[in-house]
């Protein structure tokens, strides 16, 4: 039989060597008479992090491959801890027949395949549990001013000795040409194609971009000012990182030696300030949005876009047109001319928006409510807490029969038939827990989105409509569809409820 070992050590443990972990297969291989086919090591990757860790899709392709027989793994910890996607794992080498064993588990998959699942659970589970504890620990580093992350930015080297962040003489003479070049007046544009042209790279090789040059000049580490706790993971298991409101963040001033005085760093900033509105001005301006409802009207008589009339006839009022009729006429669109005046299309939106703040904005609160439940007609957000506290009763019930097993208080018959019970139920509450999980995610992102919705609607309302400008309207207003002929235009808004 040709085994195959998988041997795993993760960022944050120490002492323990993947060597270790091979020896530790030694007298199990001699003892079963295998031949190993291959040792398959991942160091310094987390069990969560399966898509990094390389030698992982190896072993799992070569398994598809049926390039081994047996499958050994210390613990079922080692081989990974994000629940779905290990068992997904495992179920592919199942499948292709591979008999897989976590020795220190006890776990073998010719008799014990109906436990995987309770394992997957309970690995996922420590796995929360370091990462909270890791999270308490940063907070608190993050708090005190303690570095944990020891990325340097360039200009910067991280020294152990101090267990801080000391200047880079070499970059830091980059640093110091970028804001200087800012402050001559050159554009980031420029500042970038310079760097590039002259085979000046970033300080992990790459060439510049407009981000990375704008993120250097914006950077206030180069004042010395140590800010953490920007953003973290919503879940062990989910990368995904939400970012954390600018006041809850932590700023520790002085902390290392500056590269830029704190003079030019914030004149580079007053700069930085004015030439993005002049930008974004001038972006308002473009043709695409330079009216105030441009790529927002659209004709419901053949759907074409709508398009800005000049000002040059007799009542001097805006007014948009479909284009289809103004460039091809009758013939080819097939209605006449379909207009509308500018006044009249801001006052029915304004109308609406009066009456949604009078309402308490009850549409919009609906609209994200529908939204936040996954688009059910009644709010099924899943009680995550109580989904937790099922999946800990289903675990102790089975420990407990397992426990009943190993002392022949039970057994074969009735120990398989709670045993793929509990099993069963337990499945099914990873489901949910995995929905309740995905839907939490999300509803951090929809509270979000809400507010500013409110907020563009409640900035509309407090202006006059001559201030009113076309990125501010479609904030709030998806489409206006218009017909003319039947004295109509309907308005749809970004949290219309589709009917």
């Amino acid at each position: 039989m040709k085994c195959a070992i998988y041997a795993r050590v993760s960022t944050d443990e120490q002492g323990t060597s993947i060597i270790n972990q091979q020896e530790y297969f030694r007298d199990y291989i001699e003892r079963n008479k295998y031949e190993i086919y291959d040792t398959y090591s991942d160091e310094a990757f987390s069990g969560t992090e399966m898509t990094k860790r390389l030698s992982f899709q190896r072993l799992i392709e070569d398994g598809k491959n049926r390039k081994y027989d047996v499958l050994l793994a210390k613990s079922y910890s080692r081989f990974g801890r994000n629940q779905r996607e290990t068992l997904t794992a495992l179920a592919e080498l199942f499948e292709c027949g591979i008999r897989i064993i976590f020795v220190e588990d006890g776990l073998d998959s010719l008799r014990d395949k109906g436990q995987f699942g309770l394992f997957a659970w309970l690995a996922e589970q420590e796995a929360r549990k370091v990462s909270e504890r890791i999270k308490l620990t940063w907070q608190l580093y993050n708090k005190e001013g303690r570095i944990h992350a020891t990325n340097a930015p360039l200009g910067y080297d991280y020294s152990k000795e101090i267990k801080n962040f000391v200047i880079n003489e070499t970059e830091a003479e980059l640093v110091r040409l970028i804001f200087a070049m800012y402050l001559k007046g050159d554009g980031i544009r420029k500042i970038g194609i310079y760097l590039n042209e002259n085979g000046i790279t970033t300080k992990h090789g790459r060439k510049w971009s407009h981000p990375i040059v704008s993120q250097t000049l914006t950077n206030e580490f180069y004042i010395g000012t140590l800010t953490q706790g920007k953003r973290r993971t919503i879940d062990v298991t989910i990368k995904k990182m939400e970012f954390i409101d600018k006041k809850d963040w932590h700023v520790h001033k002085n902390n290392h030696e500056a590269i830029i005085s704190v003079e030019d760093f914030y004149a580079v900033q007053e700069q930085y300030n004015k030439r993005s509105v002049l930008v974004h001005e001038t972006r308002r301006s473009r043709h695409s949005n330079r009216h105030l409802y441009s790529n927002v009207l659209k004709c419901k008589l053949c759907g074409a876009s709508f398009t800005y009339l000049s000002k040059k006839v007799e009542d001097r009022i805006s007014r948009y047109s479909c284009i289809a009729y103004e460039q091809q006429g009758l013939k080819i669109c097939g209605h006449r001319r379909n207009s509308i005046t500018e006044q009249a299309i801001t006052s029915m939106i304004k109308s609406e928006l009066e009456t949604l703040s009078e309402n308490n904005f009850k549409a919009l609160k609906d609209y994200y409510k529908l939204k936040k439940s996954g688009g059910a007609k009644k709010d099924s957000r899943l009680d995550l807490k109580k989904i937790e506290k099922q999946i800990e009763k289903k675990t102790a019930m089975s420990l407990k029969l397992l426990d009943a097993y190993t002392k022949g208080i039970v057994g074969d018959n009735q120990f398989k038939l709670q045993n793929d019970a509990i099993e069963k139920d337990l499945q099914g509450l990873m489901t949910k827990r995995e929905i309740a999980l995905e839907q939490a995610s999300r509803l951090a992102i929809d509270i979000d989105e809400e507010k500013e919705t409110t907020t563009a609607i409640q900035t509309l309302l407090s202006m006059s409509e001559g201030q009113w400008t076309n990125e501010m309207v479609k904030r709030v207003v998806d489409r206006v569809e218009v017909s003319m002929r039947e004295k109509q235009a309907d308005i749809f808004f970004i949290f219309q409820i589709p009917s």
